[in-house]
């Protein structure tokens, strides 16, 4: 099979190992680095560690295309998550073309995206587009870690990379989902928040071959008993429910109306049960959600330790406080307990959709089926720092999809791959918003 020369530069990507925190990004940084400079585009590296580099790429408004807007960013990240202990039936890193489909670690995530704001970049500078705000165009290091190599290296210490930018396109959406019978494309314009909390239980310590009770143990177990059998109290933000609605009014009737239940809160659990595997989609956007991941305590096989700890993984949904998150927390587990913040990264409080409907309307005049629909995305992006600095991110990676793939499900999973072609039609797609925003207001 015959690649176009994006699926070719992707190729290329994804055979060079990027795991993130194993292997190092630098190379692949530079192999983008080489494109875009053969394009006459003007790059400059910022690197906290120089093996895990982050590469800016600009391209400069033109005077003659009227008053200057501000500047649009496309950022994406090169590093990969691991591929151990998965098993896969190709070379994770071959790039093998099998099927209609370019295989291999970041096909999806995201270097099939990065290589279509590749494609936007080289276009624009070859056709000479006569834009009237700057393009800057972020490609970065550790967003697979915690991204202190990348986004929040650059948003805390190089803030002038991101000066006068309102508006940033990045991961996670703009991607078929096939659903009621229709080609739906989310496009993010939120996501959950991520905290880090260490929950320690104190109690009475002594010699454990006399009986005890109220233990710090015991106190411990039964709370973390109560977090993963329990669903925290039901939260209903702007961004969901605007989603939720975009949803019914594509379902209509009767499928429309079951959904809006869920924005009652009396109701909203009971419909999520009434929708069972379709719930599984809204049921994290609607309430804050938190999972133990670590348990320590005790120091001897016979004393009974005085405090127990355990940490856990808690994501907020947006607008939502800490504050607000630790109350939430302790309605299920009472206030026998001290709940440290280790880390938290707040999100924005509020969604600017002054881009949206731009969006929407350059996905229907590339797709004529495309039903878009804003989306709240359960997991967190590099967009969380981009959110400390005002910018608002939308997830807009165009990609149309056959209805036998299931992008989320591929993800950070063995045989991750991406349809061939699928990379120009991104570009396309964004090269028309490009046009589109040229005409617009904002």
């Amino acid at each position: 099979m015959e690649l176009s020369r994006l699926d070719q530069i992707l190729q290329q990507m994804i055979r060079i190992d990027t795991t993130s925190g194993i292997r190092p990004e630098k190379p692949c940084i530079e192999y983008i680095q080489s494109l875009l400079e053969t394009a006459g585009i003007s790059t400059e590296i910022f690197a906290r560690d120089e093996q895990r580099p982050n590469l800016l790429a600009r391209i400069p408004a033109c005077a003659e295309a009227g008053e200057e807007k501000p500047p649009l960013l496309f950022y994406g990240h090169v590093d990969v998550v691991p591929v151990t202990d998965q098993q896969w039936s190709c070379d994770p890193f071959g790039a093998e073309v099998k099927d209609g489909y370019i295989w291999g670690r970041g096909a999806i995530d995201m270097k099939g995206e990065v290589a279509m704001f590749i494609g936007l970049a080289l276009a624009v500078a070859e056709q000479k587009l006569k834009l009237p705000f700057e393009l800057r165009f972020l490609f970065v290091s550790d967003e697979e870690g915690d991204g202190i190599y990348g986004m929040s290296y650059l948003v805390d210490q190089h803030p002038e990379i991101f000066e006068g930018i309102k508006w940033a396109f990045g991961e996670i959406g703009g991607f078929t989902f096939h659903a009621l019978g229709k080609k739906i494309y989310p496009v993010m314009v939120a996501e959950k928040q991520f905290a880090h909390l260490r929950i320690t239980a104190k109690g009475e310590g002594g010699h454990a071959s006399l009986a005890h009770h109220g233990t710090a143990m015991e106190k411990a177990a039964e709370a973390v008993v109560a977090l993963a059998k329990n669903r925290l109290p039901v939260r209903i933000t702007p961004p969901v429910q605007m989603m939720i609605e975009g949803f019914a009014d594509i379902a209509g009737g009767v499928s429309g109306k079951m959904l809006r239940r869920l924005l009652h809160p009396a109701k909203t659990d009971k419909t999520l049960k009434l929708l069972g595997t379709a719930g599984a989609l809204f049921e994290p956007l609607l309430h804050n959600n938190i999972n133990v991941t670590i348990i320590s305590g005790g120091s001897a096989i016979n004393v009974i330790p005085s405090a127990v700890s355990f940490q856990a993984d808690m994501r907020l949904v947006p607008g939502c406080s800490i504050e607000e998150g630790i109350e939430d927390v302790r309605s299920l587990i009472g206030e026998d307990f001290t709940i440290e913040v280790v880390t938290y990264d707040p999100g924005s409080n509020t969604v600017d959709m002054r881009l949206y409907e731009q969006i929407a309307q350059t996905l229907r005049a590339c797709e004529p089926e495309a039903e878009p629909v804003p989306f709240v995305l359960s997991g967190v992006t590099d967009g969380r720092f981009l959110s400390k600095l005002g910018i608002q991110t939308y997830g807009f990676t165009p990609m149309d999809l056959p209805q036998d793939y299931d992008f989320t499900a591929l993800a950070h999973s063995a045989d991750e791959r991406i349809p061939v072609g699928t990379v120009d039609f991104g570009t396309k797609v964004l090269l028309r918003l490009l046009r589109q925003l040229q005409e617009a207001e904002f």
